[in-house]
């Protein structure tokens, strides 16, 4: 009896927990339909069709968030794999002080990026959301963990067979590992995507503003374009989490079991 209530009272919590996750969406995509009342496509037809500004913010983050996967990835492949099967001096040290930086805030390191950018003569620029995005510590963590998992006699077997160091992270090493790349891939655009205190502090013009910072200045007076500019948003998240949602929680549990 106690078994049974139990699971009736775990079923009813995951089912609120389930509503709650859920109903700002609905409440934002039903929004995004009605005007005054009545059902109106106008909206989506302004935000897609009509105004261009909002398309080309889209694009143009959308790039950004590519460029910096992409970075990340190749960046978090090579780190990760000198961390778990390489021998070099100092090689705890550094990885001890990846782990100090990947758990700081954010709001600590923009100063520093900052200066660093500025010295480079990359603000203002969308190189400076690109740069620093790709060299963030998460991926290297978690590539280095999924790395460990690889038999070292794999790794062996492939040098006698005469791959070279690279040839070995390419053709076996990854292969192996592709759910943790996934996911270092999806959560690095993820973090791009919803990037705001970075354009903020290194872009200079307005017009350069992603959107995910775009989105707070459309006008309150106009609602559902809001919730257009919201479902819009949300897309390519959507899409990523759909498609590759196994290789997401296969590479956290990686993460996780190390």
């Amino acid at each position: 009896m106690k078994k049974k209530i139990y699971q009736y009272g775990t079923g009813i919590l995951a089912l609120l927990l389930v509503l709650l996750c859920v109903f700002p969406f609905v409440f934002v995509l039903a929004g995004s339909f009605l005007k005054d009342g009545t059902l109106s496509f106008k909206a989506y037809y302004d935000v897609f069709l009509a105004s261009p500004q909002y398309l080309t913010r889209f694009w143009k983050s959308l790039g950004i968030g590519i460029c910096i996967a992409a970075g990340q990835a190749v960046v978090s492949a090579l780190a990760g794999y000198g961390f778990a099967k390489c021998r070099f001096p100092g090689k705890n040290v550094i990885y001890f002080c990846l782990m100090i930086l990947m758990i700081l805030p954010l709001q600590v390191t923009l100063v520093p990026n900052y200066i660093m950018l500025d010295k480079l003569h990359l603000l203002g620029t969308e190189k400076a959301l690109i740069l620093p995005g790709i060299f963030l510590p998460l991926g290297t963590f978690l590539m280095t963990q999924c790395f460990k998992s690889v038999s070292d006699e794999v790794i062996d077997q492939a040098k006698v067979d005469g791959c070279n160091l690279l040839e070995t992270i390419v053709r076996i090493a990854v292969p192996m590992s592709r759910g943790a790349l996934v996911c270092v891939g999806l959560l690095s655009f993820l973090d791009a995507w919803n990037m705001v205190e970075q354009p903020i502090a290194y872009l200079k013009e307005f017009v350069q503003y992603p959107l995910s910072v775009a989105l707070a200045y459309v006008s309150p007076e106009q609602p559902v374009r809001q919730f257009v500019c919201c479902i819009l948003v949300l897309l390519p998240p959507l899409a990523l989490f759909s498609c590759f949602n196994k290789e997401l929680v296969e590479g956290i549990v990686f993460g996780e079991e190390k």
